[in-house]
Order: structure tokens, then sequence, then C-alpha cells
């Protein structure tokens, strides 16, 4: 019995000294299991910062936000079914050319049953800057979001984040910190675009840290 013992805690000796244990962050809807195994219409961002008035589609940051989450969603490993084709081609075609002012929530749960996806996520880029108006020759990059997720088959709102202010760290509402190291605007703006989108995942599906 004493070999035993011996032998399982040589075994959970080094878990124990690297302190390797990972705590899940369940998603906050759908009671912890967000979107995971669900299919998803991901709908990129309208922008409106900077004097932007930009449409779903006409942004490229919002159409960089909706690739980051793909992006992060197939490092992570979570089952993150967002639907792509011609249908969805069509769909975004669709969204683009809407002549009304906006889309209600009966018209976004239509869109997202038409591609076979059971919820919706859109969103708006609110603020996005790379440099503060009060500093001087200093980066200070900051982000601004809101977003919903629809559910299709009830053209119901089953979560929302308005006035998001995306931070380094999780939790953080703090604005992103660049790094000093460099200082390209390209660089820094596409890092910012990258974190949102990873922010964004892990609030979509969960995560561990």
């Amino acid at each position: 019995m004493n070999k035993i013992r011996h032998t399982a805690f040589a075994l959970t000796l080094p878990v124990l000294l690297c302190g390797c244990f990972s705590h899940w962050h369940a998603a906050p809807f759908n009671e912890g299991s967000g979107l995971d195994g669900e299919t998803v219409l991901l709908v990129p961002f309208r922008e409106v910062a900077a004097n932007a008035d930009l449409w779903y589609g006409e942004s490229r940051r919002g159409r960089a936000i909706a690739e980051s989450v793909e992006i992060w969603a197939g490092e992570k490993g979570v089952d993150a079914r967002i639907v792509t084709g011609e249908r969805v081609v069509e769909a975004q075609k669709a969204i683009r050319d809407w002549t009304k002012p906006r889309l209600g929530d009966s018209d976004w749960g239509r869109i997202g049953k038409s591609v076979g996806a059971r919820f919706v996520v859109e969103g708006i880029i609110e603020e996005f800057a790379l440099k503060s108006p009060r500093s001087v020759g200093f980066f200070d990059a900051k982000a601004v979001i809101s977003y919903r997720v629809l559910d299709t088959e009830k053209s119901k709102v089953v979560h929302q984040r308005k006035r998001w202010r995306v931070g380094r760290e999780r939790g953080s509402e703090g604005q992103f910190k660049v790094d000093f190291e460099f200082d390209n605007p390209r660089k820094i703006e596409l890092a910012l675009l990258a974190l949102i989108g990873e922010r964004l995942g892990e609030e979509l599906y969960g995560y561990s840290d």
C-alpha cells in the first residue's frame, strides 16, 4: 500500500510544484455553455469610431475582429461551428445592401435561419484609437465595442455587452496598454484587433487560465 501511495505522490508532485491547475471560466450565457457546439453566423462588425460610419461588412476592422475570433477558436480547439459557404456570402450581401436604418431582431433571426445558424453575433466598434488626444508622441491604443448574441429560433437577444472597453488583462476595463518595444502604428492596430477577437471568443465560448 505504501508503495502505491508513494507512486501516486510521485506522479502528482510535478503538478503540485508547478501549480499547473487551470480554472475554467464559463461563458456568461446559455448556462455557461455559450456558443459551444452551436451553429453561428458571425457578422463582421459595424464601425462608427473616428468619424467613420461603416455598415456591416464595410469595415476592415470589423472583418478583422471576426477573423480573429475564428483564429482564436482554431488555436484553442473549441467546438466553434461558424457557418460559411455561398449562403453566408449571400446573407452578408443582403445585410450590406439593407435599405432600412437598422435590422430588427426578427430580421436577424430570419437571416440567421436562412444560413442554418442557431445564433447570430453582431456588433459595433464604437471607439478605436491608437493615440489619446492628451498624449504627445506616444501610442495609447484603446477600443470600445458593443455586441449582441441572438437566438434565431426565438429572434431574441440572449446575451449582450454595451460599451465594453477591451483591456489587456481578462476582466480589465482599463485601456489596452501598448508594448513600447515597438511603435509601428499598423502593428499596434493589428495587436488590438487580435486582442478584441480573443476576448470576444472567450466570452462567447468560455476559457481556461
